[in-house]
């Protein structure tokens, strides 16, 4: 956290560093500043400046020359914000995501409450991942945000009635995840701030980072889940004109291998059961090559 003293409100501020140190309001609504960034509507200095604004009075005002929080302190708050983004590979500005935990896991549409994955994803089935991914690929190419809806509606539901079901090996207290009821859901969700729509997409692609470097401990055992996301090395060279589709891909293999069952199995089966035991056959797979290379090595 960051501390600022206001002198003229008397009063000292806690500004969160990064979206990680971010209270569930403040990170709808400095989500739904991000939103507005990521389409245009607003530039970076807009939103340092906004999101100071509200994250020092609460709310996002117009400051004038009789407000105790002048401009300057606004600005000097606004420069401290600049720790919410880092440079990529690219030496470009993006949005600091290294969290794991869910900020909204309920929303109210209407009456009822709807929940979503807990931290981790640990309530998360592979077939409801595996969907996910695919709308927030939908998204990242065509940037509709119908895609964002479709996101948030595959992952939020209504509790349900009884425990006594197959989400109960999962500690899920959400109902069944049912694809074709996605797109009802969608349509209900639109009612709900952009702001909880778009926090959850920053969530879900900040899980999909950590995925990519993630270590684990099963058994006393450490799992780098990294090496599920890097090329095999070899010294064979080969293009395929053949698109893959990644997670959908490999959702099938699992099926057609019959470890989990059929299917259907594979999709009502734990997302975290599933990326263990691929990486189980990849460490396989990477071992097998290293034995090769080094036996081909050998009689060289």
């Amino acid at each position: 956290m960051h501390t600022i003293e206001i002198p003229e409100a008397k009063k000292i501020v806690y500004i969160p560093e990064d979206l990680s140190e971010c209270d569930q309001i403040q990170y709808i609504n400095i989500s739904k500043l991000l939103f507005q960034l990521n389409i245009g509507v607003i530039t970076r200095i807009d939103f340092l400046i906004h999101a100071a604004k509200f994250l020092a009075l609460g709310k996002d005002v117009d400051i004038t020359e009789n407000h105790p929080v002048k401009f300057s302190n606004i600005y000097q708050i606004a420069s401290v914000l600049e720790s919410f983004f880092e440079m990529n590979d690219d030496d470009q500005f993006v949005i600091k995501q290294y969290f794991i935990h869910n900020p909204i896991p309920k929303v109210t549409p209407n009456l009822f409450p709807y929940y979503g994955p807990t931290d981790e994803f640990n309530n998360v089935t592979f077939g409801e991942y595996v969907d996910g991914v695919s709308y927030l690929h939908d998204f990242i190419e065509t940037q509709e945000t119908k895609y964002l809806y479709l996101l948030f509606a595959t992952f939020y539901r209504r509790k349900k009635r009884s425990f006594f079901n197959q989400n109960a090996l999962l500690k899920d207290v959400r109902q069944e995840y049912l694809p074709e009821k996605v797109d009802f859901l969608a349509n209900k969700f639109k009612y709900l701030d952009i702001g909880i729509i778009y926090g959850f997409f920053l969530l879900f692609t900040s899980f999909q980072k950590y995925m990519t470097t993630a270590k684990i401990y099963v058994q006393g055992n450490e799992i780098d889940f990294s090496i599920l996301y890097n090329d095999f090395s070899t010294d064979i060279k080969f293009d395929s004109t053949i698109p893959g589709i990644g997670m959908k891909s490999l959702m099938y293999s699992i099926a057609e291998s019959g470890v989990f069952g059929n299917l259907d199995d594979v999709r009502n089966a734990s997302f975290w059961e599933i990326m263990i035991r691929f990486y189980d056959v990849r460490k396989r797979d990477l071992d097998a090559i290293t034995i090769q290379k080094n036996q081909a090595n050998a009689k060289s």
